[in-house]
């Protein structure tokens, strides 16, 4: 309980700093209701001896403002970067923030979205957790 709460602190001031970045006054995003609802996801994937025959997610953007993002220490995570696939290695004690399709529209640069999937493959257990503001107005 007490992570979520944190990474929600942390989830509202990101939203203060990204509505200054666009030249707004701090409470702009939150006062258009950007964060009204938040979602806190868990995944798991399971050991994977063959990972030729498995898949792990297919690439995506994440239709929201941003996600928050903790990784076990295992890895898997990926993104598209100059048409290559690159791995991002698990840092302990560190977050991802991955910048959503929302934020890309108020930008107004479609061609920013961020990319990006997960790798099957391991031989233990992973786990990761995604925390991503919602605002209903925009559902």
């Amino acid at each position: 309980m007490e992570y979520s709460e944190q990474v929600v602190k942390l989830g509202l001031t990101l939203f203060e700093l990204l509505s200054e970045a666009l030249g707004w006054h701090p409470n702009h995003l939150k006062e258009m209701e950007c964060a009204e609802s938040i979602l806190l996801l868990g995944h798991y994937y399971p050991p994977c001896p063959e990972p030729e025959l498995t898949l792990g997610s297919s690439s995506h953007s994440d239709p929201d403002f941003f996600t928050i993002l903790l990784q076990d220490q295992m890895g898997g995570l990926q993104v598209l970067h100059e048409d290559q696939w690159v791995n991002v290695p698990p840092i302990p004690g560190a977050l991802v923030i991955n910048m959503g399709d929302l934020l890309q529209v108020l930008k107004r640069r479609q061609e920013d979205k961020t990319f990006h999937t997960t790798s099957a493959g391991h031989l233990r257990d992973r786990f990761s957790s995604a925390l991503l503001p919602r605002s209903l107005r925009f559902v």
